[in-house]
């Protein structure tokens, strides 16, 4: 999976969105929780 990664800094939180489907998204407090979110 190709993914690609933003950093809200008001909500200190990453997010990782699938480049193939930008609806695909994932957040977490770190980039491996958010990498692991969008996967699940």
């Amino acid at each position: 999976m190709t993914y690609r990664l933003q950093l809200d800094t008001k909500k200190q939180l990453f997010i990782a969105i699938d480049v193939r489907n930008q609806k695909n998204v994932g957040t977490g407090a770190t980039v491996e929780e958010a990498v692991a979110a969008l996967k699940s």
